[in-house]
């Protein structure tokens, strides 16, 4: 009886032993969110220029945002961008109970070595805090944001520039009952000190401030601003893409994206419009927009496709009194549409294209040949 006992807890031991064996460590259930980053499909080079897509205004935890600096690498190169600034509140560090007020390099310095892993263009910069006027701006490229502290703000533009800054004029409505043009501004662009001002931001756009940029030659900026997490900020449908500003740069550079910011070879975009020089609007229309031939004939009229082969849907209104041909024409965003048009050649019929704007109520003409 012993032995048997004996036998059966050997065997009962041994079971245990097996069955232990035979069970994982763990088992995964569901699956992690895919870390893949988006192609923007917009023209590669306009003018002979790269295109890149950039945005130069956002905020993190070491001023008045809500995520970590790392965060907004990820965001950004997710989002199909080339480039971004974070651009901390000098004025405002910290913001957050918790983060001890200490050196403003902190976020670049957190970032870099993520942005480098993805292979995306990190500037450094920072937003000059100060009421209106003369209000917030940015200052990018700048190599130390510790010595922008002076109280007399006129030092702090005075001190970016000496250090090689590109600064333009952040949200010019925002908490303003009106857009002004104050002396201080006046003084800044007369010492060369303001390059740009920022047409586009977050959900805002200043028309007054487009009719600036124009009149004074200043680069037109559009960025996000954002504070929070992007996606929180943005209805991320699937065919949403963020707001940015273009860069017409030599290359996918640093260097090559300062220059060209000087050189003021900018335009914006922001929920599906473009907003720019002409030259630049009728070359990406040109270069996204594809007529093809006719496929077929019935009753005096020919059916041909026109296809849009970037990601911005564009809006056709015919402004030529030829009736014959569609008064209005809807290019969705990489799609191909069918239409009926005379069975003729005809060049030259003029549409305004009513989401690509060169000024205030100025807006793209382009001519289409069926």
């Amino acid at each position: 009886m012993k032995r048997l006992l004996f036998v059966l807890s050997v065997f009962a031991a041994s079971a245990v032993t097996l069955f232990a064996q035979e069970l994982p460590k763990s088992i995964k259930a569901g699956q992690g969110r895919l870390k893949a980053r988006r192609t923007i499909h917009m023209p590669e080079k306009i003018g002979g220029y790269q295109l890149l897509k950039c945005d130069f205004h956002m905020h993190t935890i070491f001023s008045d945002g809500i995520v970590w600096p790392s965060l907004r690498i990820d965001e950004a190169w997710e989002e199909g961008l080339d480039a971004i600034a974070i651009t901390e509140h000098i004025e405002g560090q910290p913001s957050r109970r918790g983060i001890e007020k200490g050196d403003h390099n902190l976020a670049y310095e957190i970032a870099a070595k993520d942005a480098a892993r993805r292979n995306l263009i990190l500037i450094r910069g920072a937003e000059i805090t100060r009421l209106m006027p003369p209000g917030h701006l940015n200052a990018l490229f700048v190599k130390d944001i510790n010595a922008l502290t002076h109280t007399d703000y006129m030092k702090v533009f005075e001190e970016a520039v000496k250090q090689g800054a590109f600064i333009f004029w952040n949200h010019p409505g925002w908490g303003v009952d009106s857009i002004r043009w104050y002396p201080v501004h006046e003084t800044l662009y007369r010492n060369g000190w303001l390059h740009g001002i920022e047409v586009f931001n977050e959900f805002e756009w200043y028309p007054v401030a487009l009719n600036w940029t124009i009149d004074k030659d200043l680069a037109i900026i559009g960025n996000t601003d954002v504070h929070d997490v992007n996606e929180r900020l943005y209805d991320f449908s699937p065919s949403f893409i963020r707001p940015m500003t273009l860069v017409l740069s030599r290359d996918r550079t640093e260097e090559g994206i300062r220059e060209a910011l000087f050189a003021k070879r900018t335009f914006i975009y922001f929920f599906d419009t473009l907003i720019g020089k002409e030259e630049y609007l009728q070359e990406f229309f040109g270069e996204t927009v594809e007529i093809r031939p006719s496929f077929h004939n019935e009753n005096g009229r020919k059916m041909l496709e026109i296809a849009n082969l970037s990601d911005v849907p564009y809006r056709l209104e015919r402004l030529d009194a030829s009736p014959a041909y569609p008064e209005e024409l809807f290019l969705p965003a990489g799609r191909t549409i069918v239409v009926s048009v005379p069975d003729k050649e005809q060049a030259g019929i003029v549409y305004k294209v009513g989401n690509m704007l060169t000024g205030v109520d100025k807006y793209l003409n382009v001519r289409l040949d069926f």
